[in-house]
């Protein structure tokens, strides 16, 4: 059986991690600010993005917090599982009556069955830890390397954000007036 001050190596490394990751997001997201102020689908991208790198944050923090009770531990990892699932699902709504050009252009940043399964993972260590089983810790492993993947690959497209429109249409826009008419005869 593990017990939390086990873990102490692992939420060092972990929160090490998760604020790198999230230095590295909020370079991302300034490099093309002023893309992303103007799309209410890319900031939500960028919130839910944010809460997968802070979330192990928490996390990590958590298990750091010294002579804790198993039960409180588990209740803290249930509370930021519940706590990050609301967040997500609040950026999630607002997404809600955007043009379908739009919903194309965030559609690489959907990652709702990552989120789910990080937030599970946290719940369900949460409540196993609370009920007196140490092992319940291990799926902190799963639940951080899910969000730090997922968060990390969001990271890179809003460092490469996608093109709007149909696929080469950019090429035909930056030609000059006269070389678009002889394309088009």
């Amino acid at each position: 059986m593990t017990s939390p001050a086990d873990w102490e190596p692992f939420a060092e490394m972990t929160g090490a991690a998760s604020a790198a990751l999230t230095g590295l997001l909020f370079v991302a997201v300034s490099l093309n600010a002023s893309r992303i102020a103007k799309h209410r689908g890319l900031r939500a991208s960028a919130a839910q993005t944010l809460v997968l790198f802070i979330a192990p944050l928490v996390v990590a923090a958590a298990l750091l917090a010294p002579d804790q009770a198993d039960a409180v531990l588990g209740a803290e990892l249930i509370v930021i599982g519940l706590g990050a699932s609301w967040v997500l699902l609040g950026t999630g709504r607002s997404l809600r009556g955007l043009a379908d050009d739009d919903m194309r252009l965030i559609a690489i940043f959907d990652s709702r069955p990552a989120n789910v399964v990080v937030m599970l993972l946290f719940v369900a260590s949460g409540t196993i830890l609370a009920c007196g089983e140490g092992d319940g810790l291990y799926f902190l492993l799963p639940a951080s390397l899910v969000a730090f993947i997922s968060g990390v690959l969001n990271a890179w497209h809003f460092l490469l954000p996608p093109t709007t429109g149909r696929p080469g249409r950019e090429s035909e826009q930056r030609r000059e007036p006269d070389q678009r008419e002889d394309s088009e005869r």
